[in-house]
């Protein structure tokens, strides 16, 4: 089963940015993979396509880390691309991670590579995806974002960790938690 850890978001973020999403698409000329207002959150790890009996020790691996975490906020105040505008993948509504972001995230990945997961190079980016990318970047979604970077702007307080399924149809993805554990250590949802 194909699978992501994620932080999710409060509902009028989410609406916020289905919004602003709806938009953008109006602008964004390229060919381009819009995700649901439904689906909006933070990701913390893609994990990709696991064995179902993965999930306990998954689990075993993230409570504690969870647990000793306590509620932080994030930012959601720019947009963006990865990897780069003129090679823009994923169109994205972000801001710069908190140091409680970049410790919760370091000690996940940390976790995860002793299930033998690859190691994370890459500095984590507190962001929400909006859109993929399947076309040739253009000038279309750096005037998008240009244009509509000012309307970005929310905090949203993140206190549990979801490990979801993802799984692909033909009206796009739907996800399924498959555990979530709440920060501080109070019982698990």
């Amino acid at each position: 089963m194909r699978t992501f850890l994620c932080l999710p978001i409060d509902s009028s973020t989410r609406q916020a940015l289905g919004i602003l999403s709806e938009e953008l698409r109006q602008l964004v000329t390229v060919r381009a993979s819009w995700v649901l207002a439904e689906n909006f959150h933070v990701t913390v790890r893609f994990l990709g396509e696991i064995d179902p009996m993965l999930t306990v020790e998954l689990e075993q691996i993230c409570r504690p880390v969870a647990e000793r975490t306590t509620p932080f906020d994030l930012s959601i105040d720019r947009l963006g691309v990865f990897p780069s505008p003129a090679r823009a993948r994923v169109l994205w509504a972000g801001g710069e991670p908190p140091s409680d972001f970049l410790h919760f995230v370091s000690s996940i990945n940390e976790g995860l590579t002793q299930l033998d997961f690859p190691e994370e190079c890459k500095r984590p980016v507190a962001h929400i995806t909006l859109a993929r990318i399947k076309g040739r970047a253009d000038k279309s979604i750096e005037q998008a974002i240009r244009s509509y970077n000012d309307r970005v702007g929310s905090t949203i307080r993140v206190d549990r960790l979801i490990l979801m399924e993802s799984r692909l149809t033909c009206r796009g993805a739907v996800y399924s938690p498959l555990f979530t554990i709440p920060f501080g250590g109070s019982n698990a949802v």
